[in-house]
């Protein structure tokens, strides 16, 4: 990965663009991508360390579990790449801005990653944007 100003730059995919922007409620205030970004991160941090099937990439077990919580039925299908766009997104961000770390074959949360959950939601939310854009 690349730095751009000091950030380290996340590959995003143009399908989790669609996919979000098919699940925003332009009625409602909750935003699901900060949602499920907190989701992971306080997962990881309950169980202290998620197993890790390659360097950045959790067993789909994992994701299966987001999946129902979320409801969005991504995992329903073999080989989803909208998913895998969703998913792969936010280990990126959890990576660059090194909230997790990879130790042997497990993902830990980092001191950053324990302050990132104490946040309040808009700074929790602008950590993905600035990813995003």
């Amino acid at each position: 990965m690349k730095k751009l100003m000091g950030i380290e730059q996340v590959n995003v995919n143009t399908d989790l663009f669609q996919w979000l922007n098919e699940q925003t409620d332009l009625s409602s205030y909750q935003v699901d991508l900060v949602d499920g970004f907190i989701f992971m991160l306080k997962k990881v941090n309950q169980h202290r360390a998620i197993r890790l099937i390659n360097d950045r990439e959790l067993h789909p077990r994992f994701w299966r579990s987001h999946d129902r919580t979320f409801g969005y039925g991504l995992m329903s299908k073999k080989g989803n790449k909208k998913a895998a766009h969703l998913y792969q997104f936010y280990i990126d961000v959890a990576f660059a801005a090194q909230l997790v770390t990879a130790e042997e074959d497990k993902l830990r949360l980092t001191s950053k990653g324990t302050a990132y959950l104490q946040r309040n939601k808009e700074v929790q939310l602008d950590l993905l944007f600035t990813y995003i854009w």
